[in-house]
């Protein structure tokens, strides 16, 4: 009997799905960064690059808000990530491009009539993200990854109303749009 020919009960036993094998190497090396450096976010970068701004431009205002004193200085394994986010993302838009005409937009994108528009979009929308990753005290790369690798009960709460979450709305663009 080949594997083609097998039952699929007896080929899962054999090969465990490509989602299950990265998602236990993810794990392993999310618990080896946080035993060699520490849990790990991204969005405390953005009050760490306002802070090194302002120790240039009002050293003494800088020195004397504890927040930004807090923060700690901009080059952090969490800035690298961000920088390593950026350069990935870059590289990816240019090499990662169809050769086809571009998808039409979505009717969830229907204001984006233009290349402008929606950068203009996606750049309000992480600058909200930002926001209110830092009125929540930490990010989703923060509360998930980090904390649900340290077995955190908040952390798996929030994974899971996010995941939810996501799942939900989903659903509900989908029946607006009559995709149902």
């Amino acid at each position: 009997m080949t594997s083609a020919t097998a039952p699929l009960a007896v080929r899962a036993t054999l090969h465990p799905p490509r989602w299950a094998v990265l998602g236990v190497l993810f794990g392993f090396l999310s618990a080896a960064a946080i035993a060699l450096y520490g849990p790990i976010g991204v969005s405390g970068t953005y009050p760490r690059f306002i802070g090194a701004i302002l120790r240039r431009l009002t050293p003494e205002y800088a020195a004397g808000n504890p927040y930004l004193v807090k923060m700690g200085s901009l080059v952090t394994p969490e800035t690298m990530l961000v920088v390593g986010l950026l350069i990935g993302g870059f590289i990816a838009s240019r090499f990662g491009r169809s050769t086809t005409s571009a998808p039409a937009l979505e009717i969830v994108h229907a204001r984006e009539t233009t290349h402008a528009r929606r950068y203009a979009d996606a750049f309000l929308g992480g600058f909200l993200i930002i926001v209110g990753a830092r009125l929540a005290g930490g990010c989703t790369s923060g509360h998930i990854i980090s904390g649900m690798t340290q077995l955190a009960v908040s952390s798996t709460i929030f994974a899971a109303a996010v995941f939810a979450g996501g799942i939900g709305v989903a659903h509900l663009l989908k029946a607006w749009r009559g995709v149902v």
